[in-house]
C-alpha cells in the first residue's frame, strides 16, 4: 500500500516536470539545466522511500545499478551521435536515476501498466515508446486538417494533410519549416520536404502576401523529441513497453 502511494506520487511529479519541459522545448527550443536539478531534488526522497518500502535483495540492487549505467551510457551515446538534443539526453539520464525499478500502480479494479513491464527497465520503455509514438503526429495532423480544411481540399493535398498544415503567410509560426515558398520569379513552389526559411525566402513571401498573391502556405512543425519522450513516459506508465509487446506478438505468430 505504501509502495503503491510512493509510485503514484513519483509518477505524477515526474509527469509534471516532463510536461513543463516539453512546453519550454516547444516554445523556446531550450530547457534550462536547473529544471532537471529541481526534478531530481523533488523526486530523490521518493526514490529513497521506495527502496525502504520495497526492501530489494542483492540482485535487485545490482539490476538497478546496471540499468542506470546502461541507460546513462545509451543516453550519452545517442546524444554524441546526434540522434537527439541535450535536453532529451538529460531526460533519459534523469529517468534512469529516478526509476531504478519499473513502477506498478494497483487500484481496486485496475493494475498499471495494462500490458507488461517490458524488459524491466522503465527508462528504456519510455525511450522505445517515444520512438514508436512519434509517427502518431501524422495522424494528429491529418485529423486536424480534416477538421480545418475539410474533405474538399484533400484532393491534391493528401501528402500535406499528413505532414503539415496551412498557416498565415504574414505570420508564420516559430520553429516551422516551409512546404511552399515563393521563388525569385514570384511563383509558388511546392516541396515534398520542408525547408528552413531564410531572410530572402521570408522577404519574397512577404512581398507576395502584400500583393495578394499568397495568403496561406503549407508548413510542417519541427517537433522536439522531448514531446514524444514525454508521451513515451506516459505510455510506459499506463500501457507498458510497446516494443516488448510487438516482439511478443511476432514470436507467437
Amino acid at each position: 500500500m505504501i509502495l503503491n502511494a510512493i509510485y503514484l506520487v513519483k509518477c505524477c511529479v515526474v509527469a509534471i516536470f516532463l510536461l513543463y519541459a516539453s512546453v519550454l522545448d516547444l516554445r523556446e527550443r531550450r530547457v534550462p539545466n536547473r529544471l532537471w536539478k529541481f526534478m531530481v531534488l523533488a523526486v530523490i526522497p521518493l526514490v529513497v522511500a521506495e527502496f525502504f518500502a520495497l526492501n530489494p535483495d542483492f540482485y535487485q540492487v545490482i539490476f538497478a545499478a546496471l540499468q542506470f549505467a546502461l541507460m546513462f551510457g545509451l543516453a550519452f551515446g545517442l546524444y554524441y551521435l546526434g540522434a537527439y538534443g541535450g535536453a532529451d539526453a538529460k531526460a533519459l539520464m534523469v529517468l534512469s536515476l529516478l526509476f531504478p525499478f519499473y513502477p506498478t500502480l494497483n487500484f481496486q479494479s485496475l493494475s498499471l501498466p495494462l500490458l507488461n513491464s517490458g524488459f524491466g527497465v522503465f527508462a528504456f520503455s519510455a525511450l522505445s515508446n517515444s520512438v514508436i509514438s512519434a509517427p502518431g503526429l501524422v495522424v494528429i495532423l491529418f485529423l486536424r486538417n480534416l477538421l480545418k480544411e475539410g474533405l474538399k481540399e484533400l484532393k491534391g493535398n493528401v501528402f500535406y494533410y499528413f505532414i503539415g498544415y496551412r498557416a498565415d503567410a504574414s505570420n508564420l509560426p516559430r520553429f516551422h519549416n516551409l512546404l511552399e515558398y515563393v521563388d525569385s520569379k514570384g511563383k509558388v513552389v511546392r516541396l515534398r520536404r520542408g525547408i528552413e526559411p531564410d531572410e530572402e525566402i521570408l522577404y519574397r513571401l512577404k512581398k507576395a502576401y502584400d500583393k495578394g498573391k499568397v495568403k496561406r502556405i503549407w508548413v510542417t512543425p519541427g517537433m522536439p523529441f522531448l514531446v514524444f519522450f514525454t508521451a513515451g513516459y506516459l505510455i510506459s506508465i499506463f500501457v507498458g513497453n510497446l516494443l516488448f509487446e510487438l516482439i511478443f506478438i511476432l514470436m507467437k505468430m
